[in-house]
């Protein structure tokens, strides 16, 4: 195939998953809005409900919601250059709009909680717009995308952790705070949203354009939740919420996995994890193996891969 060929195929195929995926935006975008404080009841909070670990980890939500615009800045950028309006749409009509509120609500709670004074919130809030976006510069739309699809699926299953957590410690004496359980509520199906969206974009492209699995490999080989950079002096204690809050890591990788093995096949589940556990801290045990698995895993087909990915689809 010539170059000139390839340029038109892939041109093709970009129009393709545009069409497809303007369709779905369609459907679904003009039933969409925002939320707002006045969504809410605020005389109706219970912070006495609620612990300290709670309102820590909700101040540190609040700081990583509170700058869409940095991450908007490169997801926009990357649908220019990979010729994606839908992804341009998607971001400028509905998860720019919906996440710049989702920090409001979480600030209004903590303020009028006492859990934290404003002055604190808004120097801290300063300082993650300082910190900017990291993530994503130079990506394709896939890559954006890939990013985006694990950014908001690792942050609805943790606010999802957040709400059951409340309704557990709940009891007739001490009953969970109304208004944090309906915020918790309506971000979580906001961020579900958002995750359906992107993966929808993954999909679609790679099942017009197979030949760019690698992109999504890279991208999700190299991910990294947005606090570590934006909020690094909170991200350190996100574990330990976690274990409090129960969050379902497992159930979180069995999503991750069977997304990966549909998206890339089961090599490129393998090379995925064998790349992310070279470049990030995993098991003392595990360092070595993957050492040595490392460069043998560069090519896409590699068996090394294959094996990887069937035997982590059977381990999850």
């Amino acid at each position: 195939m010539t170059a000139m060929t390839m340029k038109s195929a892939n041109a093709t195929a970009a129009s393709l998953v545009n069409d497809e995926m303007q369709a779905l935006l369609d459907r679904y975008l003009p039933h969409r809005r925002p939320m707002s404080a006045g969504d809410y009841d605020w005389d109706l909070i219970r912070p006495e409900s609620v612990d300290r670990d709670f309102l820590e980890a909700v101040g540190f939500v609040t700081l990583v919601e509170a700058n869409p615009a940095a991450p908007a800045a490169h997801i926009l950028a990357a649908a220019d250059r990979s010729n994606a309006p839908w992804l341009r749409r998607f971001i400028t009509q509905t998860w720019l709009p919906e996440e710049g509120m989702h920090h409001v609500p979480f600030k209004e709670y903590l303020i009028r909680s006492g859990a934290y004074q404003k002055e604190f919130l808004d120097s801290e809030i300063d300082r993650v717009i300082d910190r900017g976006f990291e993530h994503g510069a130079g990506y394709t739309e896939l890559q954006a995308a890939t990013y985006g699809w694990l950014q908001e699926l690792i942050t609805w299953r943790f606010y999802e952790s957040m709400h059951s957590y409340l309704l557990a410690q709940a009891t007739d004496e001490n009953p969970a705070d109304p208004v944090m359980v309906k915020i918790l509520l309506d971000i979580s199906k906001q961020e579900n949203f958002h995750r359906h969206i992107y993966l929808a974009g993954v999909r679609t492209t790679l099942n017009r354009s197979p030949e760019r699995r690698g992109e999504v490999v890279r991208a999700a080989a190299e991910f990294l939740m947005p606090g570590h950079h934006m909020a690094p002096d909170w991200q350190p204690k996100a574990p330990i919420w976690s274990q409090k809050f129960n969050f379902p890591l497992k159930g979180l990788i069995r999503d991750i996995v069977s997304d990966m093995r549909d998206l890339t096949g089961h090599r490129g589940l393998g090379q995925t994890a064998i790349l992310y556990g070279s470049k990030n801290a995993i098991h003392w045990y595990l360092k070595p193996l993957i050492a040595v698995l490392a460069p043998l895993s560069r090519p896409y087909r590699s068996p090394v891969n294959y094996l990887a990915g069937r035997l982590i689809t059977l381990a999850f």
